[in-house]
C-alpha cells in the first residue's frame, strides 16, 4: 500500500514557506542524484558534515548547543555515511515528498529517538531546551520534521524484508546530504576570512612594534620631531584586538598604523640622512653624557638596537630569579599589556619585560623617572608597576568616561576608580612610597583583579 510522506508538523506548530522551500530543495536534489552522470552528493560522512556545520554555524544561524543536539541525532543513525535514497517509479506523484515515492524511500535517513533518549545523548539537556534547539535546526533547514498522526516518533518494519522500514516518523537528515556542497562552500569562505583576519592581526602587531620602538627611540634620545603627537596617536590605536569584531574596523586600524609608521620613519630618516644635523649632534651629546664609567650603565636607556638587546638580556636574567607573584597573576591583572607584545601574547617573563619596556615611554614615563623607579623598586618590579599603571590609566581598554561632579563635567574611570592621568607623576609617587617602605606590589595586582570582577558582577 502506498503511504504518504508528511510535510507539516503535528500539533499547533504552523508550516512556513522556509520549511516548504527546504523540502522542495531536498526533493529536487534527490531526483537529480538519481540521474546518470549527476554531480549531486550521493553520501556524506555524518561526522565530517557536523564539523563543517560547526565552522559555519554563525552563517547559517545556529548555535553550538543546537549543533550538539544535531550531533545527538546523528548518533541514532547506525551508519557513518548518510546516503541518499534512490528514487523509484512514481516519485512525481508527491511533489513535496523529500525522497521519491512514499515514506519508504527516505526512511533510512529518518531517526526517531524518544525525548528521553535524545536528552540523554545531549548530555542531559532539559526537554524545553531540547525542543528549542530542535526547532532551530528545523528553521535552519538542517533537518525536516516528519511527524506521525499522533506526533510520536516510531518506525514500522517492512514485511517484505526488502527495506529496513516501510514507514518512519521522526527527524529527516536528508538535508545534510543534499546541502553538503553548500555548507562546504560556506566553510571555505569562513576559512578564507579567518586567514585574512589572522594576517591582518599579524600585520597590526608588527606595525605596533615598529611604531612603539621608533617612538621610544625618539623620546628617550630627545630627537627633534613631534614625538609627543606620535605617542598620543599610537596610544589611540592600541585598541585590544579581541574587542574588534568587524573586519573593516581591523583593516582601518592597520591602515592608520601604517600611516603613523610612515610619519615616524620619515622623522627618524631626517635625523639619519642629514649630515652634521642637530639630530646627529644631539645623538653624540647623549652618548657623551651617558658615558659614566663609575655608574651602573645598564640603567641608562639603550640608544642603539645592540644596546636594547643587552638591556633586555639583562632584564631577562633578573626575571629568572624567584618571584613573589606568578606571571599568570600579573597578566590576569594587566591584560592590556598583551597589545604591546608580538602576536598579542605574553607567554614568558622575557616577553613581559619587552612589552612593558615598550609601554613605558608610550604612556609618558620619562627616562629619569624610569631610572629612579628601577633603582628603588628593582628592574622586574618596576616593569610590573608599568603594566599596572597602563591598566589603570586613561589609555586602558577598560577606561570609560562618566559624568563628573560638576554640571556638564566628565571624569575617566577604570572599573569604578579614577583613571591615572599622568603615568610619569604616578610612577614617581609610587617610587617615593617604595623608598619609604609603604608600597607592596601584591595588593595592587589583587585590587585590579577584584575591581574587574566586581564590575562584571555589577554589569
Amino acid at each position: 500500500m502506498e503511504t504518504h510522506v508528511p510535510t507539516t508538523s503535528f500539533g499547533r506548530r504552523q508550516a512556513t514557506l522556509g520549511q516548504i522551500a527546504v523540502q522542495l530543495q531536498v526533493k529536487r536534489a534527490v531526483d537529480e542524484a538519481g540521474k546518470p552522470g549527476s554531480n549531486a552528493p550521493a553520501a556524506v560522512n555524518k561526522w565530517q558534515i557536523c564539523r563543517t556545520l560547526t565552522e559555519v554555524r554563525e552563517r547559517i544561524g545556529v548555535t553550538d548547543r543546537s549543533l550538539s543536539v544535531l550531533n545527538a541525532l546523528l548518533s541514532f543513525h547506525p551508519e557513518t555515511a548518510l546516503s541518499l535514497p534512490k528514487p523509484r517509479a512514481g516519485a512525481a506523484d508527491d511533489p513535496l515528498a523529500a525522497s521519491g515515492e512514499g515514506a519508504s524511500a527516505s526512511c533510512d535517513l529518518i531517526v526517531f529517538p524518544s525525548n528521553r533518549q535524545l536528552g540523554q545523548r545531549a548530555h542531559g539537556m532539559a526537554p524545553a531546551t531540547l525542543w528549542r534547539h530542535l526547532t532551530a535546526l528545523v528553521e535552519a533547514g538542517l533537518i525536516i520534521r516528519r511527524d506521525s498522526p499522533n506526533g510520536k516518533r516510531y518506525a514500522r518494519k517492512d514485511a517484505s524484508g526488502q527495506e529496513r522500514f516501510s514507514d518512519a516518523f521522526g527527524f529527516d537528515l536528508t538535508p545534510l546530504v543534499t546541502r553538503a556542497p553548500e555548507f562546504e562552500a560556506l566553510a571555505e569562505q569562513v576559512r578564507a576570512a579567518q586567514k585574512k583576519r589572522y594576517l591582518t592581526k599579524e600585520r597590526i602587531s608588527l606595525l605596533r612594534r615598529d611604531v612603539s620602538k621608533s617612538i621610544t627611540l625618539g623620546l628617550d634620545e630627545s630627537l627633534p620631531g613631534d614625538w609627543e603627537s606620535y605617542r598620543q596617536r599610537a596610544m589611540a590605536l592600541m585598541t585590544p584586538l579581541r574587542r574588534i569584531r568587524d573586519d573593516h574596523d581591523l583593516e582601518a586600524l592597520a591602515a592608520e598604523l601604517a600611516a603613523l609608521r610612515m610619519d615616524v620613519t620619515k622623522t627618524l630618516e631626517s635625523c639619519i640622512n642629514v649630515p652634521d644635523s642637530t639630530c646627529n649632534d644631539h645623538h653624540n651629546e647623549q652618548h657623551q653624557s651617558n658615558s659614566n664609567t663609575n655608574g651602573d650603565s645598564d640603567l641608562e636607556p639603550a640608544s642603539t638596537e645592540e644596546g636594547r638587546k643587552v638591556e633586555v638580556e639583562a632584564l631577562a636574567a633578573t626575571a629568572s630569579e624567584p618571584k613573589t607573584y606568578p606571571l599568570g597573576l600579573v597578566m590576569e591583572a594587566c591584560p592590556d599589556l598583551r597589545e604591546y607584545a608580538p602576536g598579542g601574547q605574553v607567554k614568558s617573563w622575557n616577553e613581559f619585560l619587552a612589552a612593558a619596556g615598550a609601554v613605558r615611554p608610550m604612556i609618558g614615563i620619562s627616562p629619569d623617572a624610569w631610572r629612579e623607579a628601577q633603582d628603588v623598586l628593582g628592574k622586574l618590579e618596576a616593569h610590573v608597576v608599568v603594566a599596572t599603571i597602563l591598566q589603570r590609566s586613561i589609555h586602558s581598554s577598560e577606561a570609560e568616561t562618566m559624568p563628573g561632579p560638576a554640571p556638564g563635567s566628565t571624569v575617566v574611570v577604570v572599573n569604578g576608580s579614577p583613571a591615572i592621568q599622568s603615568a610619569g607623576g604616578y610612577l614617581r609617587a609610587l617610587t617615593d612610597k617604595a623608598r619609604a617602605g609603604e608600597f607592596a606590589m601584591g595588593p595592587v595586582l589583587m585590587a585590579l583583579i577584584g575591581q574587574r570582577l566586581k564590575r562584571k558582577r555589577a554589569g
